[in-house]
């Protein structure tokens, strides 16, 4: 369960990664753009309502009327949610007098393929899984990379390096790792309903994919390996996490967002790797580290007062039916 929770990839993707993530439910230097232009965040473009319809099937028009209700139920909210951040991030941008260029842009997109595989041809091609499993398009892809990249450009304001952060970071990648699987409810109530049938015998994946509300439920829990001292996991958690015993479960551990109930399943043992010789390596991991918090902090701190008016009724059920940042 990760402290940046519910990081939608809709609102930030920061070092996505092709290994199972959670706790959601809890970036490298480039030549610089010698035209250095300034980007504009993306503008909306209207849908075209002349003569010609947007499809044709058997001979019949499928017009704008019947598409625009089913588009709006499955993305609409998502979609306002993301045009709502772009047009936050831009005030943002004003008042902190900071603009973004290409070059910023194109360290994103390096960014992303870089914390998919550090083979180029197979980063590649999971971006473009990514892309699809997501609907990230052209116009999508490239309003999530200008929102990455101003949430970066405001987020290193945050940020400090100190020792202890870079220890972190070196621990992270190469101290030893935990495997568990999570369940988060929202109450303790539940909580103690998910432990009774957890204790009656029931699979922890079943009650995880029927009762969490962490996006690892879809995966029975299963969350990526996480080590003693990650950052982007909070420290109840971690703490619990590394005190209980393999194939055992933990109590109720409460969170920000309810209480969680892990399952250890294993533990992988550290690489042993010279803390002196990856200083440098570790040093530019906690700098990410701490930018994706910070992204991930400035995104749901400004999402959280937004009350846009929305007029239509199936665009208003998206909105409302969408995952909360304050969640």
């Amino acid at each position: 369960m990760r402290t940046c929770v519910l990081c939608l990839c809709a609102v930030v993707l920061v070092g996505c990664s092709t290994e199972p993530k959670g706790l959601d439910s809890f970036p490298s230097d480039t030549k610089p753009n010698p035209r250095s232009v300034v980007v504009a965040s993306p503008a909306a473009k209207p849908i075209s309502t002349n003569d010609r319809p947007p499809a044709i099937f058997n001979g019949d028009v499928i017009a704008w009327e019947e598409m625009q209700p089913r588009l709006y139920e499955v993305s609409g909210g998502q979609v306002i949610e993301e045009i709502v951040l772009e047009r936050l991030l831009r005030q943002e941008l004003r008042l902190a007098d900071l603009t973004i260029d290409e070059a910023a842009i194109e360290l994103e997109e390096k960014t992303a393929l870089e914390a998919l595989s550090t083979d180029s041809a197979r980063a590649t091609q999971l971006l473009t899984a990514l892309r699809n499993a997501q609907s990230l398009g052209p116009t999508r892809w490239a309003a999530l990379l200008w929102r990455n990249a101003a949430l970066r450009a405001l987020a290193k304001r945050e940020i400090t390096i100190s020792d202890d952060t870079i220890r972190q970071a070196y621990d992270t990648v190469h101290g030893p790792r935990r495997i568990a699987r999570l369940i988060v409810v929202s109450d303790i109530s539940k909580a103690e309903k998910v432990r009774t049938r957890l204790n009656a015998g029931d699979p922890f994946p079943e009650v995880a994919a029927q009762l969490s509300i962490d996006s690892s439920a879809e995966r029975g829990g299963l969350l990526t390996p996480i080590a003693r001292l990650d950052p982007s996991f909070p420290p109840a958690f971690r703490e619990v996490l590394f005190t209980i015993k393999p194939g055992e479960n933990s109590a109720a551990i409460l969170l920000e967002n309810g209480y969680a109930i892990i399952q250890l399943l294993e533990e992988i043992p550290g690489d042993g790797a010279n803390p002196a010789t990856t200083r440098a390596e570790d040093e530019r991991s906690a700098r990410r580290a701490q930018e994706r918090v910070e992204m991930d902090r400035l995104a749901r701190t400004l999402l959280r007062k937004a009350r846009p008016t929305i007029f239509d009724d199936s665009l208003s059920d998206s909105w409302n039916r969408r995952p909360r940042a304050e969640n």
